[in-house]
């Protein structure tokens, strides 16, 4: 409590010393040659995040702190970039002519502070942060996602996320157009390893946590689309920490090309040391990346990206000691481990970009991309337990010590388990500009995905001398199956301030024989004289081919009657960009409903999805977002995010009604800030806050009684600070611009945070659920050195 108490004082006092005197700088934006007013026209200040958007008469207004030289950018997608030097003292009324664009297709990509914008086709633009700056355990790119309303994740060690009601299945990820696999064994977050984004990398993000448009494919929940950067000078950095390590170099070619090329180590073993499982941990986790970008001519480019990665993760465990309960009544678990456990997963993954402009209004791209990988899972452990009750009196002898036994027994675990996945996949994009205000676009897509899998596994419990089976498994799966969709839609400006956005897709999966239609639509308006406002409304069909882990139920069969998950999503966001303390902020707000009408069942143990194909349910999801992010502290991004939610889904023959879904968080909020020493910009802090209510769960094999209890809480802090040591112009660095070192405080709080939980049974037949926790406190530092 009194951490929070400082906290609190700490933001308030950020929040009064925001203000800042300005001057307002106002002027206009006209055609070339002409005295027609060019609207929706962006000025940046160059080298801040300082943006505005020109009104109908081509007005705009920038407020300025600066006592020196500035440069403004001008973007639009009709007219050529401009570059306006300006010197103080500066004129209350400027005037900037643009030259317009020729090209109706080749539009200029617009940079800079992208949370700014107003989302087009329910993706919201995202400031590619980076996260290598920011507190957390392992520079996940993931992690900044997590801040995002409507978006969750329980767990530090994991790159895997939910969205609004769904499960970590359920998320698509794009990646220079390319769709991205994760592996399929991976039980728990330790284990995860590396993730595919490579935040050194990004240049581009978007984001929809629902009712996007039908060119990006169909799952049920969110939609990340992600763009590598094309350097047009060398530039790169080595980060190097306790947790781990990476290096990325970028550089244009003297053809005219870019290539990047990334490496990245992660060793988590001192923070896997804070669990409440001792043992030694061998953890290796490393990945390469290359992206290749290369113009022919004006109308023709290519892109080429590989990705190689190698996770190992191997424990000796030794003993457990686990608190649960009240104050009144305490209990401890303990127990003394023998063996070993090992997984191995080798991915490789990657695709071409080929684009093409026919003609000023007809462009194509074709993506051919493949994702292979090989995983191996051992492992040979036996933990000898016992569960006894702990004197709470302090006034006793005993106290905090276990003064009578519950339960004892063992409990044994044997898995060799192989697979062997992959997946082709084609797809065709098109945009036709059939006028101004009329846009069509369509596309086809083909994939193919091969599974080989080898399931060895099984599992016994020995109380009191009586030896009771679990679970076995001896199962081995092979499965083809094809997938082909195809979409069209058409983009409408009706008028400067509306827009519409309908169309279809049609989907078939051969596993299930089905062929599939989802129409989806969208109407967004612009609001307010200035067009800063803009209110959105969607609806759609989204549809989810089964994939292999959807069709395998805990027994290890492969359920071939399954069909597709589909969905319903009303979605309606309104945003609105604000000016507080003379500097820019957005304000966003969601209200969501989603319908399934058809859903597997499936628990959640860790970051593991165990379906359940043998059982039918229909569900929902309906909740609301708010999010205002924006210049708290001068040149700075910062947020605060809060979500409610309701996902309930109903199981046929159950006999219960709805129920809670596994991932059915009723409350979660985010606070994300930064700020800097006045005197000193160089001197940095970061704060990542998360809290969480609790999920369902229940007793493993249990239908009756399924999710039918609550965790706890989850409360996570991050705080980090960092220095910037400016050595471009130091005779001795000339090739470095900058030394960043950084020091993390990671779980401030201290807040054993329950990941899952383990169920065993003592002497009277009573069950426990015995707490998982996640990682404990931990201090890391890191340092980057930038060329």
């Amino acid at each position: 409590m009194q951490i929070l108490k400082y906290f609190s004082i700490y933001i308030l006092f950020l929040l009064t010393a925001a203000t800042s005197v300005a001057q307002q700088l106002s002027g206009k934006v006209l055609a070339d040659d002409s005295e027609i007013p060019i609207s929706e026209a962006v000025i940046q200040i160059k080298g801040t995040k300082k943006s505005a958007v020109s009104n109908e008469q081509g007005e705009f207004s920038l407020m300025l702190n600066a006592d020196k030289s500035i440069t403004l950018l001008v973007s639009h997608v009709a007219y050529v970039n401009k570059e306006v030097v300006l010197k103080p003292p500066f004129e209350q009324d400027i005037l900037i002519r643009m030259e317009r664009e020729q090209l109706v297709l080749n539009q200029v990509d617009v940079k800079g502070n992208t949370d700014d914008a107003l989302p087009q086709g329910n993706l919201q633009p995202l400031t590619p942060l980076s996260v290598n700056e920011v507190a957390t355990p392992f520079n996940e790119f993931s992690q900044l996602i997590n801040t995002l309303p409507g978006v969750v994740s329980n767990n530090e060690l994991s790159s895997s996320y939910a969205v609004r009601g769904g499960n970590f299945d359920e998320n698509l990820i794009y990646v220079n157009g390319m769709e991205i696999y994760r592996p399929f064994l991976i039980r728990a977050g330790q284990q995860e390893g590396l993730s595919f984004i490579n935040p050194d990398m990004v240049n581009n993000i978007k984001f929809s946590a629902g009712g996007w448009e039908n060119k990006y494919g169909d799952k049920l929940s969110s939609n990340l689309i992600v763009d590598y950067k094309e350097p047009e000078e060398t530039q790169g950095n080595i980060n190097v920490g306790l947790l781990g390590a990476s290096a990325y170099v970028g550089a244009s070619l003297s053809d005219g090309s870019s290539l990047l090329l990334g490496a990245r180590y992660k060793n988590a073993r001192y923070l896997f040391n804070t669990f409440d499982t001792n043992g030694e941990y061998l953890p290796l986790f490393v990945d390469a990346q290359a992206f290749y970008s290369k113009s022919f001519n004006s109308k023709t480019s290519i892109d080429v990206l590989i990705s190689l990665a190698q996770n190992d993760y191997q424990v000796v465990p030794s003993t457990q000691e686990t608190d649960f309960g009240n104050f009144q009544q305490k209990f401890r678990f303990l127990v003394v481990y023998d063996g070993a456990e090992s997984l191995k997963y080798r991915t490789a993954q990657g695709g071409i970009r080929l684009k093409h402009l026919f003609s000023e209004r007809f462009r194509s791209s074709v993506i051919v991309s493949a994702f292979q990988t090989s995983e191996f899972e051992y492992n040979n452990t036996e933990g000898f337990y016992r569960l006894c009750d702990v004197d709470r009196d302090i006034n006793s002898d005993t106290f905090d010590q276990c003064i009578s036994q519950r339960g004892a027994g063992s409990n044994f675990l044997y898995a060799r388990n192989i697979l062997d996945a992959g997946v082709f996949q084609i797809i065709n994009r098109n945009d036709w500009q059939l006028s101004k205000r009329h846009l069509l676009s369509f596309g086809i897509e083909y994939k193919y995905q091969t599974v080989d899998d080898l399931l060895d596994e099984y599992e016994f419990i020995d109380s009191a001398d009586f030896v009771q089976i679990n679970r076995v498994v001896n199962q081995e799966n092979q499965l083809y199956v094809n997938f082909a969709n195809a979409y069209v839609q058409h983009e409408w400006e009706i008028n400067n301030r509306t827009f519409l956005n309908y169309g279809f897709r049609v989907n078939y999966g051969s596993n299930t024989e089905e062929l599939l239609f989802s129409p989806r639509v969208s109407l967004q308006k612009k609001l307010h004289p200035d067009k800063s406002g803009q209110l959105t409304f969607a609806a759609g069909m989204y549809r989810q081919y089964p994939f292999y882990r959807e069709l395998r139920d805990q027994d290890g069969q492969v359920n071939n009657e399954v069909k597709a998950q589909s969905s319903l999503h009303l979605v309606t966001n309104y945003t609105k960009n604000l000016e507080l303390w003379y500097r820019p902020f957005q304000l966003t707000t969601a209200a969501y409903y989603k319908y399934y009408f058809s859903l597997i069942p499936y628990d959640v143990d860790n970051i593991r999805i165990r379906y359940r194909p043998e059982l039918d349910a229909v569900g929902y999801a309906t909740g609301a977002d708010i999010r205002l992010s924006g210049e708290f502290i001068p040149d700075t991004q910062s947020w605060l995010s809060l979500s409610v939610l309701s996902a309930k889904e109903d199981v046929e023959g159950d006999g219960q009604g709805f129920i809670r879904r596994p991932s059915d968080q009723r409350v979660t909020a985010t606070i994300f800030f930064q700020d800097y020493f006045i005197n000193n910009p160089s001197l940095r802090v970061n704060l990542k806050l998360q809290v969480g209510s609790g999920l369902p769960f229940s007793a493993p094999n249990s239908l009756k009684g399924r999710n039918s209890f609550s965790g706890e809480w989850y409360r996570r802090m991050d705080v980090g600070f960092s220095k910037e040591f400016d050595l471009e112009n130091m005779n001795s660095f000339k090739f470095i611009e900058s030394f960043w070192l950084g020091v993390d405080v990671l779980n401030v709080l201290g807040v054993s945070n329950t990941i899952s939980y383990s169920w065993i049974e003592d002497f009277n037949g009573q069950n426990f659920a015995i707490p998982n926790s996640l990682s404990a406190r931990f201090l890391n530092v890191k340092g980057i050195v930038k060329f």
